[in-house]
């Protein structure tokens, strides 16, 4: 096994169509990688924050200081950001009064939520409403103690207290971080993928590349059948024989798949990782080739290749997770793959459906050897 193993592993890596489909995987990864550090955002906002205005700085300063979704523009004045709005060289502009501290503590003392900054918009996206949101959130730790600030003045009377040590009161109950926590139903915390927007997909296109990977190897197996090389090879026993092949191929995508989460900064934990990889190698394996039994030519192979990207991209999380055709994803191994990361319910599920499509294949084989 280990002398079949190692020559099946020659005969591969001396083909470059192989080995191009090797480095494809790890290059995107390192290029989404790099580009997830770079300034980027779904939309661009010019800011113009004046002078001198203590809670203008603040607000800016945790607007700048978040590695978010936006891209942000320093203006010398409000003209300057309207310009560029209108030129479209920024989709947003906020412009800061000069007064906003004033401002602020006017409506802290009313106990009154207003607008306070003015926003400039080319047209209303989904990018600028999520924008508006960063915005208020930004604000919010500001006008807070601006209230607390003005109850403990105005409505407690204590106004011998210096501001500093005000706001040390203030800083020693305020709630750090977020007031809620996201975890997995497996109760994998939410930071366990700590990644942006550019880097989401990046798992669920390395799940399809993988099991394009399985495809293209049941296509040479099926082209080396039509040049005789299993010719000595029973009939009964090409599914094993398959499975051998299809194996050397996987085991080095596996590889490279686990390779490229690093690289681009997806990665969890190697256990975890290692594990759901392993499960989905073998039921990759057994789902290219039960296609390729089912499509029985190489051409008819080629064929769905298409349709079958297609499916993969609408009914797995890829960039949209559907609610709808529950029934249509559990056909298709990426599906597992993506939810057994951070649920284990589905890494079972993988490994059942992974011993049905191996029977079904068994079954069949059986079948047409009958035929034959």
């Amino acid at each position: 096994m280990l002398v079949r193993f190692m020559l099946l592993q020659k005969r591969l890596l001396k083909r470059y169509s192989f080995l191009l489909m090797l480095c494809l995987a790890p290059l995107l990864s390192a290029g989404v990688g790099r580009l997830a550090g770079e300034a980027a955002g779904i939309a661009t906002i010019a800011l113009y924050l004046p002078e001198g205005d203590a809670a203008a700085q603040e607000i800016s300063e945790r607007l700048l200081d978040e590695r978010g979704v936006l891209r942000y523009l320093s203006c010398g004045d409000e003209e300057e950001a309207r310009i560029m709005v209108e030129t479209g060289q920024a989709d947003a502009a906020w412009i800061f009064s000069e007064d906003l501290s004033e401002q602020i503590g006017a409506l802290a003392g009313k106990r009154r939520v207003r607008p306070v900054v003015t926003v400039v918009e080319r047209k209303d996206s989904v990018a600028l409403i999520l924008g508006r949101e960063i915005l208020a959130s930004a604000i919010y730790p500001s006008f807070s103690y601006a209230v607390y600030e003005s109850y403990v003045r105005e409505e407690l009377g204590i106004t011998e207290m210096t501001d500093g040590a005000l706001r040390r009161i203030y800083d020693s109950v305020a709630v750090e971080g977020s007031l809620f926590q996201m975890v997995y139903p497996d109760e994998t915390p939410g930071e366990a993928e700590d990644f942006t927007y550019v880097q989401a997909p990046l798992r669920g296109i390395l799940a399809l590349w993988f099991t394009f990977v399985g495809l293209a190897a049941s296509l040479y197996f099926m082209q080396d059948e039509e040049r005789g090389v299993y010719g000595r090879v029973p009939v009964t026993k090409r599914l094993l024989a398959s499975y051998t092949a299809g194996a050397v191929f996987l085991l080095d995508a596996a590889v490279v798949l686990l390779l490229s989460c690093k690289l681009a900064g997806v990665f969890t934990d190697w256990k975890r990782e290692v594990a759901v990889c392993a499960v989905f190698a073998v039921c990759v394996l057994a789902f290219s080739n039960l296609l390729r039994m089912l499509c029985r030519t190489p051409g008819r192979l080629g064929m769905i290749f298409l349709p079958l990207l297609a499916a993969m991209l609408a009914l797995c999380p890829v960039f949209l997770n559907l609610q709808n055709f529950r029934a249509g994803k559990r056909l298709l191994p990426p599906w597992y793959y993506l939810q057994s990361i951070h649920n284990t319910r589905y890494l079972y599920e993988m490994a059942v459906y992974t011993v049905i499509l191996i029977l079904i294949s068994a079954l069949l084989q059986r079948m047409q050897s009958r035929h034959r």
